[in-house]
């Protein structure tokens, strides 16, 4: 059996000749009925009892264009035609079928018939923004009603002069969660859902919603530092707005241009001290807020310059 299948794929398949000369005193096919399915219409007509007959070409168009031909078939004891080429699902398709002789001549075509293919599924019907979150966006929405839905695909863009483009998927119709990560600090962007079907058929997108991220704590200001106390040197800084469960991050270096380091973090304080015992020394100093999603205010871009009393000079008189 396996020989003879394999034989019988190299077999040439016969095809519909190009040329065919139309013949008005042939009659057209009588009847023809269509069966619809998402992305296929299967058709059937009442075929004719000619031995002349070699087989039957079916013409497919859409409203207001010209039929063309989308396939046929070979036999004339055959009258049914599988159309599931380029067919897409929730739209309207006009039919007629033709059949053609043995010495090359064509009927007129079968009345046409108006054929759809069944709906695409339809958008899940609600979708909000969740609380606003740290580098991350939150979309809430209702599971889809529809049964024959297994997931969801998230797209998003970032302002409306950009392309979506796909950022998750969900498998599973009774989700009904979505968070993205990874995204900027005080960002705004645009979500949108659409729903997958178990083969694969997708609805159109849902509404768009509007998120945005968490941004930035507010840059500390107000930063001192003392230049006159042997021993230390006393930085101080205006509190930020709602720091009760933050913390101050205290930045330091041994010159204005130069990398700094954190050196202290400090509950909801407005000042510290650096204990430096060497006389004339010189620091500066950047402070920053921490909040407790661990976003942290930016850097100030000027530093502050602190200093301990240079060395007393012999018999000069102590301050």
């Amino acid at each position: 059996m396996l020989v003879s299948a394999l034989l019988l794929g190299c077999v040439p398949q016969p095809t519909i000749p190009t040329t065919l000369k139309t013949d008005s005193k042939l009659k057209a096919p009588p009847r023809l009925e269509a069966l619809s399915d998402r992305t296929a219409i299967g058709l059937e007509w009442e075929g004719a009892d000619d031995p002349n007959i070699v087989g039957y070409i079916v013409y497919r168009g859409e409203t207001g264009a010209p039929l063309v031909r989308a396939g046929g078939t070979y036999n004339r004891f055959s009258n049914h035609f599988l159309d599931d080429g380029d067919i897409k699902q929730g739209k309207q398709y006009i039919y007629a079928v033709s059949y053609y002789t043995k010495d090359g001549r064509e009927s007129p075509k079968s009345p046409a018939i108006a054929a759809s293919t069944l709906p695409l599924p339809e958008p899940i019907s609600w979708l909000a923004s969740g609380n606003i979150l740290p580098r991350k966006a939150k979309v809430i929405f209702r599971p889809h009603s529809n049964e024959r839905i297994n997931g969801y695909i998230f797209e998003r863009r970032d302002g409306k002069r950009s392309d979506w483009r796909v950022v998750g998927k969900l498998n599973g119709r009774l989700h009904a969660e979505f968070i993205d990560e990874n995204l900027a600090d005080g960002a705004e962007y645009e979500y949108r859902v659409v729903s997958v079907s178990f083969d694969d058929l997708r609805s159109r997108p849902s509404e768009a919603i509007i998120t945005a991220t968490k941004p930035l704590p507010p840059i500390v200001t107000g930063i001192s530092a003392t230049t006159r106390i042997r021993g230390k040197i006393d930085i101080k800084w205006n509190r930020v707005k709602e720091d009760a469960n933050g913390v101050y991050r205290l930045y330091a270096s041994s010159s204005a241009d130069g990398g700094f380091s954190p050196i202290a973090e400090l509950k909801p304080v407005s000042s510290a001290s650096e204990t430096i015992e060497q006389e004339g020394a010189e620091r500066f100093y950047k402070v920053t807020f921490v909040d407790p999603d661990g976003l942290e205010s930016p850097l100030q871009q000027k530093a502050v310059r602190g200093a301990t009393p240079a060395p007393l000079q012999p018999n000069a008189p102590k301050k």
